[in-house]
């Protein structure tokens, strides 16, 4: 069993509705807070976040229109192919949100030091 030592890697940003690709603004000042409120309760430290944040692991788009189709098709939302009702603009989102997943993993991978086989060409 291991000895259950919890080490906290980072945080992942949820970017809600967005006008513009740009969080809204109550959002925004929360996002914003967030580095400094991590250091403070999770790793004990005071002070500013350093510009870019090394532990902020990704800010992950709401994908709003892939969740209902994701879930009737019982599966990830990265995995929704056009056979699942994923066609048009939806489409180029569910490569946006295979790119953006794929890109979190590899984070928290490297962040843990487990090796992944490098993206496929």
């Amino acid at each position: 069993m291991p000895n259950g030592e919890m080490r906290p890697i980072g945080y992942v940003i949820l970017q809600h509705a967005a006008r513009d690709a740009y969080p809204a603004r109550a959002h925004q000042r929360w996002v914003h807070e967030m580095p400094r409120v991590y250091r403070q309760a999770l790793l004990h430290e005071e002070g500013e976040a350093p510009s870019p944040d090394p532990h902020h692991l990704a800010t992950l788009r709401y994908y709003r229109s892939l969740m209902p189709i994701a879930q009737e098709a019982r599966k990830p939302m990265f995995l929704l192919t056009p056979a699942d009702g994923a066609i048009g603009s939806n489409a180029a989102a569910v490569q946006d949100c295979r790119r953006d997943f794929d890109a979190l993993a590899r984070r928290i991978a490297a962040a843990v030091g487990i090796p992944l086989a490098p993206r496929p060409t």
